[in-house]
């Protein structure tokens, strides 16, 4: 008898498994990537997406088309079922999670935490008394939350944030992910680091409309963490200077 459920078992977890293979999914892309602020690295995550979406094609063994739309049409045309999901990079919320589901970020774009090269944290409660720069409202908040006790100026733009923190003026900065990852690469190579993970869940994520195409969610969440783990992930974000 106990060889009989477990049998059933295996062959029921390995139709689920099966499910969705061979299968072809449209998935709505608007390459501007409207409204999200990705500091003129659109082209490159567009790039990235679309290899990205390859790779899990073939880790799942699913097939993946892409559908251009602009940003003002892309919410519609899911809606209209164009297409099955989209990449897009609205943020889960409890009132948006009643119309939407979403995957894991393939993209994060939070703000991270930024000192000088050389610095050590050893842990985060150093920061208490520290002088750390943002640049808006919502980022002071952030800051203040995460790590009470800082004590928060404004910058004007990232370099002139990024300058302060080299002449110690000011002890880190936050800088939204991307961007801090481009200064870090080019004009601030070997003066900067990043110390903290994004401090917010903002990111590009696939949506669906809720309780239609979750495989589909099941499916990108599968894929994507079968990339993380195998490093292949890793290597698409260096490959478009995403990481």
């Amino acid at each position: 008898m106990l060889k009989r459920i477990c049998t059933f078992l295996i062959i029921t977890i390995l139709l689920v498994s099966c499910g969705s293979r061979g299968k072809t999914y449209r998935i709505g892309v608007d390459p501007s990537w409207y409204p999200a602020n990705l500091g003129g690295k659109e082209a490159n995550i567009y790039a990235f997406s679309s290899e990205l979406l390859r790779a899990i094609s073939h880790e799942e063994g699913v097939f993946f088309e892409t559908v251009a739309m602009s940003w003002d049409n892309l919410i519609q045309g899911l809606k209209e079922k164009k297409y099955e999901g989209i990449l897009n990079s609205m943020t889960p919320r409890v009132f948006l999670e009643r119309t939407y589901s979403f995957s894991e970020p393939f993209v994060h774009l939070g703000p991270v935490l930024v000192v000088r090269e050389g610095v050590r944290v050893s842990s985060m409660k150093h920061l208490k008394g520290k002088e750390i720069g943002v640049d808006s409202i919502a980022n002071e908040a952030l800051l203040i939350e995460k790590y009470p006790g800082v004590l928060v100026h404004y910058y004007d733009t990232i370099p002139e944030g990024l300058d302060e923190v080299l002449t110690k003026s000011l002890d880190g900065a936050l800088v939204g992910y991307l961007q801090a990852t481009s200064y870090i690469r080019d004009l601030y190579y070997g003066q900067i680091k990043i110390i903290t993970p994004p401090l917010d869940d903002a990111g590009l994520r696939l949506l669906t409309l809720n309780g239609d195409n979750e495989e589909l969610i099941k499916v990108f969440n599968r894929g994507l963490e079968k990339l993380q783990d195998n490093g292949a992930y890793e290597k698409l974000l260096k490959k478009w200077e995403l990481y």
